[in-house]
């Protein structure tokens, strides 16, 4: 009698303790999720046209393809914009195996060259699109071919589509011209640019950004925003300034493989984002506007 009533104390001491430190456990395995943003530009299939287009962030499509297959042999799976949105709410456990596909500017080559190789291995990708690029048939100042309106719906079944601005992806003075417009622009091109792409989901054109600009996309219902820091996506993460890793001929297969396993900061020490910028807020000033220069440039 003596030994059961022993036997039931212990039973009882462990099952607290159990209930007290389970959470503990829960919440320290959450934060040590680390999920790499991955984001891509432009696509090439041969090196004259890498050369032509004077990129500093082109992918071949054989590179594209061989990180593509690596993913799907360790069986990553690619997260959608939700599943990243509700991680961060504590709402969502992703897989051990889980990355973000983004791609910048909404090239058409995003849907001719990428698409068939996400389609294959059922992976799902979200592109950041210029609004006015989508519904500006014109001459472009430039000879690249971007997606329309017609190519949001038809990709659809890999491709999800968020905001990169209606026509904020410029250089003006040397920073990103969201951050030198007025405060009346800045709400003028946000509401253009919902006309065109209603998704609660924005990158930063060229990383830049401030307090005033993430309370202006939080006034527009956005749900996340994406910089162009390197780092990984936590359950710390703030949703309004999330890293990412740039992916180009650049980077190396072996550097790819550390980015996507976490192990990135483990071999290479962060340097200081000389891409990203993060402001003081300075919305409101109008400034001497002029046309952006018909290159391509990181973004």
């Amino acid at each position: 009698m003596q030994k059961t009533k022993y036997f039931i104390a212990v039973l009882t001491i462990v099952a607290i303790s159990l209930i007290l430190l389970f959470p503990i456990y829960v919440s320290a395995q959450r934060e040590e999720t680390k999920i790499p943003v991955l984001v891509y530009h432009y696509f090439y299939k041969d090196k004259e046209e890498a050369v032509k287009c004077n990129h500093s962030t082109v992918t071949s499509v054989e590179n594209f393809e061989i990180q593509m297959d690596y993913l799907y042999r360790k069986n990553f799976k690619t997260l959608t914009m939700d599943e990243l949105y509700r991680f961060l709410k504590g709402e969502y456990t992703p897989p051990k195996n889980s990355v973000v596909i983004t791609m910048d500017d909404g090239y058409k080559n995003n849907v001719t060259l990428a698409y068939p190789n996400l389609k294959r291995y059922g992976f799902k990708a979200c592109i950041f699109v210029i609004g006015k690029t989508v519904i500006d048939k014109s001459n472009r100042p430039d000879e690249f071919e971007y997606l329309n309106l017609e190519d949001m719906v038809k990709y659809s079944d890999v491709f999800e589509f968020g905001s990169h601005t209606y026509d904020m992806h410029k250089i003006i003075n040397g920073k990103p011209a969201l951050l030198q417009y007025s405060m009346l622009d800045i709400l003028f091109d946000f509401i253009n640019g919902q006309m065109v792409v209603q998704s609660p989901y924005f990158a930063y054109p060229f990383g830049g950004y401030n307090e005033v600009i993430i309370e202006i996309l939080k006034s527009f219902n956005y749900k996340l925003a994406f910089t162009t820091k390197k780092g990984y996506v936590t359950s710390n993460s703030s949703p309004y300034e999330l890293p990412r890793f740039t992916i180009s001929d650049k980077i190396s297969f072996q550097q790819f493989v550390r980015i996507v396993e976490g192990k990135y900061f483990e071999d290479y020490s962060e340097k200081k984002q000389k891409n990203n910028y993060k402001s003081r807020p300075s919305v409101g000033v109008n400034v001497n506007r002029r046309k952006s220069i018909p290159i391509l440039r990181r973004s």
